[in-house]
């Protein structure tokens, strides 16, 4: 095989493992095991190596979000020759029988590595994983297209702690946000391909709203966001998290002012939203363990 071929081949695997997006939930993972055992008391923390648990909920994190990127393509491979050609199995670059298995795999991995933590996160990674799946694998299609991305979304800033047995505070709130995150990233993910959605028969949330009002519902909720994470956090960490609020505000205002782009030659919109949400989530965590540590 020309080097040139091989190159491409391991590029269109890459871009099937959804590298972005699952990076960012990883990042979120650790970052938010890490500023509940800053903030928690030190008699409180349990004794072991923290941080080979909180590896490895990190590792069940990016796991699970790579299985159901590729599940989610693999499943809507028929669709995609005919709508969405662009996309690594579509175009014949990656046989769908391996998006199956590595989709499976992953998932399989990602429990693996959450018993591997403790039951509290095998649990969480069951709820996480299987939201993702849910939604994969057919919820996406229907009009609560948007609940598996807010559940799985909850649980991305909660595995973290919990693998290292100390509970994040805030955590209502956190969850609140993270699930109001997941429907305003839903919205940017689906807006751009409603009409393609549309011909392949489904009726998800974005399609109901429509790709203009997908896109005010996204900003809103992302702005939203910001505004909670700015105010939400105690004055001795504030500049992270108006450093976090105004890094996810910029970005949502960028992909406000930005031209729509084409999805049939592969463009990705939903990078600058997903990394909208990820300086929230960053900028909120590092805030609450500045604000409130000694």
């Amino acid at each position: 095989m020309p080097k040139s071929n091989q190159a491409a081949g391991w590029r269109a695997y890459l871009l099937l493992l959804h590298p972005g997006p699952s990076a960012v939930c990883t990042l979120v993972t650790t970052i938010a095991g890490w500023s509940a055992w800053r903030q928690a008391d030190p008699l409180d923390r349990p004794a072991g190596r923290w941080p080979a648990k909180l590896a490895g909920a990190s590792a069940a994190m990016a796991l699970a979000q790579i299985s159901t990127g590729v599940l989610n393509d693999a499943f809507d491979a028929p669709w995609d020759r005919l709508y969405q050609s662009y996309k690594p199995i579509a175009t014949g670059a990656v046989p769908r029988r391996h998006a199956w298995l590595i989709g499976l795999a992953c998932g399989g991995a990602s429990l693996i590595c959450a018993r591997g933590a403790g039951v509290r996160p095998l649990r969480l990674m069951l709820l996480g994983l299987g939201s993702g799946w849910s939604y994969s694998l057919g919820l996406s299609r229907t009009p609560i297209s948007f609940l598996p991305f807010a559940s799985g979304l909850a649980t991305v800033p909660l595995l973290g702690p919990a693998a290292l047995g100390v509970s994040l505070p805030s955590q209502g709130s956190v969850v609140a946000l993270a699930a109001g995150l997941g429907v305003g990233l839903h919205l940017a993910n689906g807006g751009p391909d409603i009409e393609r959605d549309r011909l392949a028969g489904r009726r998800s949330l974005p399609i109901l709203l429509g790709e203009e009002g997908s896109r005010q519902v996204s900003h809103l909720l992302l702005g939203a966001g910001a505004l909670a994470v700015a105010l939400g956090t105690p004055a001795r960490g504030r500049r992270w998290a108006w450093g976090g609020a105004g890094v996810g505000a910029a970005l949502v205002l960028a992909d406000r002012l930005a031209p729509r782009s084409d999805r049939s030659r592969g463009d990705h919109p939903f990078v600058i939203p997903a990394l909208a949400g990820g300086a929230l989530a960053v900028g909120w965590l590092l805030g609450r363990a500045r604000g409130t540590a000694g």
